[in-house]
């Protein structure tokens, strides 16, 4: 047995120990004979329940006036999401694409820069600095009991970052009483994974509370010799210090082993489709990222009365990663792609990251009611503090020998002494630091009119600095050092809501976009920060008694101050002048048209273009998101069988896009990709699923916008089929 494959079956085995203890409480003094569902919070049960993502205040998604999605567990389950990208690959106007070897979200046209755990922010993977040069990584997604993801900007909420959107990622917290859930999957291409979690009181007034989660993964790929292992660990306590005053604290530590493929495969010919097999990988067998994330939060939220809350929060994750590359490609514009005299790609040079990230988030935040005018209004006040320091060392081995792609063997590829010549070796540190403050009302204007007012103020100071060292570690003086860059913004909210009928409302809002950048002018001053505005207007309702969640929204950002390279008597620099603008609709459905039927809808129509050239390659009034597609729609139903037929369910759903191309001109056909599933529950507390995905075996490639002839163009999975069994107690 592998040791990667040891791993898998040790993880829930010492899951299956811990829970004894917690057992031991419960069963005191708890007739656990009815427990068949593990308790969930509010927004799993109760589509219409409260969030603070996009404002800060708790508004239900009818109420808050911006576009939202909530991913939940029923559909994680379904459809047997195990990560971040899954579940984002399934969300209304999300564009998942892979940016220096990682996957980033984009929406609107615009990168989603920042995510949230519980409310807290950070940045996203690969958003703080190059996507080569982090560290941080994504927790396994069976960590959490939903993912709300608002689209567009959300000033008040975040401060430094594209205006695509922000996820706010809500843990698993400990439940009142004892219960227990598992599962064991497995699927093509070797593909294990188990889940253990229980919950429950560990004193027997149950006013100390536990919850853990172990996790543990080992599969390959459709990629010939990629695979990856994992193994996630994840605990948290809720202590009731009174009655009033709730404490809790986690702890989270992942581990995963992974091969990677940075470059994907060249194209043919005039940038067509080349027909190398769907499993070719053109990278060479020690390719490989290892990651590791230390994370501890804790929460402090006091309940002075009815009306009145104050909370306190932390969390600091410290993360490393270790990357081998070694893969064919070429990235430049010379290359004209495959051809049939001609099947050789060059080696891309070898590289070695040495990454390491400390993050840490504070907020205090105070929500409240007061009267005025013989009505009851809501207030909202935080400040934040958020810091990100990250350091990588990265090393170069020149290597630009070709080799025949359809005969490349990566076992052949001997790897290199990383200790030895080295074309390259630097040292690059990023540290920024951001703290604010949020103060808000939500006035109540009559019954049926809700208008938002408020406004967050936010200083940001961004101080890089990069080294070159030489081969024995020692510092050879200082190459580079950006200096200090230090911003101040306010920056306005305001939401209109107008109640139609109980179930109805319709909304507009207005945010602004502010986004320090590094560019410097001619005169080696940084340039001003990146501006704009998002401007949205929609309408919402809540059908069939609040089980089903409907919207639709128009939107349009506008974003200026973009950097336009330029030189003058051989000096690099850039001025402020870039615009561009993006417009669009959205329309969602999503939750229950009846108890048997769960549907989940989403529509998208994405319009953008340049407002200002900014370049002989980007031109005024050309596209300005070539990758992002101009319609995208999603769709999964779940239908429970009636009659006899009780047992089993049913899900079919789709991802459907329209054409795409890339800055490089490299054209992607629209598709329509089919996943289903059918599940039989043998008893209350045992189910099974069989998953199914890209049913159809379609070969298509996924948007990116840097693909180009000799390298980013990555194809999609061929089907793939899942079987799970879940267990409960």
């Amino acid at each position: 047995m592998s040791i990667s494959r040891q791993k898998f079956l040790f993880t829930p085995l010492c899951a299956s120990i811990f829970s004894i203890s917690m057992h031991s409480f419960a069963t005191d003094n708890t007739d656990l004979s009815h427990v068949t569902n593990l308790e969930t919070i509010q927004a799993e049960s109760n589509q219409s329940s409260s969030m603070k993502t996009a404002t800060g205040l708790e508004l239900t998604r009818k109420e808050t006036p911006q576009s939202v999605s909530v991913i939940t567990r029923a559909q994680i389950q379904d459809q047997g999401l195990t990560t971040v990208t899954d579940a984002m690959k399934q969300t209304t106007g999300i564009n998942v694409i892979r940016d220096g070897g990682r996957f980033r979200y984009q929406s609107r046209g615009f990168y989603i820069d920042q995510i949230e755990e519980d409310g807290l922010s950070t940045n996203m993977p690969g958003a703080g600095s190059n996507p080569y040069r982090t560290s941080s990584n994504f927790t396994d997604l069976d960590i959490y009991d939903h993912i709300e993801v608002v689209r567009g900007a959300t000033g008040l909420t975040q401060a430094y970052s594209e205006p695509g959107g922000t996820l706010n990622a809500v843990r698993k917290h400990p439940t009142k009483d004892f219960q227990m859930h598992g599962y064991l999957q497995a699927g093509r291409w070797n593909n294990f994974r188990s889940m253990f979690d229980v919950s429950g009181p560990l004193n027997q007034d149950r006013t100390i509370r536990g919850r853990f989660v172990a996790i543990g993964e080992d599969k390959d790929s459709f990629k010939n010799t990629i695979s990856k292992d994992n193994q996630t660990f994840y605990g948290v306590l809720d202590i009731d210090l009174t009655p009033a005053t709730l404490v809790r604290l986690g702890v989270l530590y992942q581990k995963s082993s992974e091969g990677i493929d940075n470059f994907g495969i060249p194209m043919a010919f005039g940038g067509v489709d080349s027909g190398l097999p769907a499993s070719k990988y053109l990278g060479a067998d020690w390719s490989q990222r290892d990651l590791e994330k230390y994370n501890v939060f804790a929460d402090v939220k006091h309940q002075f009365n009815d009306h009145w809350s104050l909370s306190t929060q932390i969390n600091a994750t410290w993360s490393h990663s270790l990357e081998h590359i070694g893969a064919l490609a070429q990235l430049g514009t010379s290359y004209i792609g495959l051809t049939s005299s001609n099947q050789n790609l060059a080696m891309n040079n070898y590289q070695y990251y040495d990454n390491s990230s400390d993050e840490l988030s504070a907020k205090v935040s105070l929500n409240g009611q007061y009267n005025l005018f013989n009505a009851t209004h809501d207030l909202f006040a935080n400040l934040t503090y958020v810091s990100t320091y990250e350091k990588s060392e990265w090393r170069r081995i020149l290597n630009s020998k070709s080799y025949n792609v359809t005969t490349f063997d990566p076992t052949t590829i001997a790897a290199p002494n990383w200790n030895g010549a080295l074309n390259l070796n630097w040292l690059y540190t990023n540290y920024i630091t951001q703290a604010s403050a949020t103060l808000g009302t939500r006035v109540n204007l009559l019954q049926n009119i809700h208008l938002i007012l408020a406004g967050r103020y936010t200083q940001t100071v961004n101080n890089g600095s990069t080294y070159y060292a030489i081969t024995g570690g020692q510092f050879d003086g200082e190459y580079a050092r950006n200096r200090e860059i230090k911003k101040n913004k306010f920056i306005p909210y305001i939401g209109l809501t107008y109640d139609l009928t109980d179930n109805t409302s319709v909304y507009a809002s207005h945010t602004e976009i502010f986004k320090p950048q590094s560019s410097r002018s001619l005169s080696g001053k940084p340039l001003d920060p990146v501006i704009g505005k998002n401007d949205e207007i929609g309408i919402k309702s809540e059908l069939f008694d609040g089980r089903l969640n409907a919207s639709l929204a128009l939107f349009q950002i506008e974003q200026q101050n973009r950097p336009i390279a330029a030189t003058y008597n051989n000096i690099s620099f850039a001025v402020p002048e870039g615009k561009v603008r993006s417009r669009g609709i959205d329309v969602e459905l999503s939750g229950k048209i009846t108890d048997d039927l769960a549907l989940f809808a989403g529509y998208t129509y994405n319009k953008s273009k340049y407002l200002q050239t900014e370049s002989l390659t980007y031109l005024s009034g050309t596209n300005f998101s070539k990758h992002t597609p101009e319609h995208m729609f999603k769709i999964h139903s779940q239908y429970q069988l009636p009659g006899s037929l009780e047992k089993w369910s049913a899900g079919i759903g789709a991802i459907a896009q329209t054409s795409t191309s890339s800055l490089y001109s490299i054209y992607q056909g629209g598709y329509t990709v089919w996943n289903a599933n059918i599940r039989y529950s043998y008893s209350p507390n045992l189910s099974f699923n069989l998953i199914g995905d890209n049913i159809t075996n379609k070969r298509y490639y996924e948007n990116n916008r840097v693909r180009i002839n000799g390298g980013n163009n990555f194809l999609a999975s061929p089907t793939n089929v899942l079987f799970r069994v879940d267990w409960k107690y």
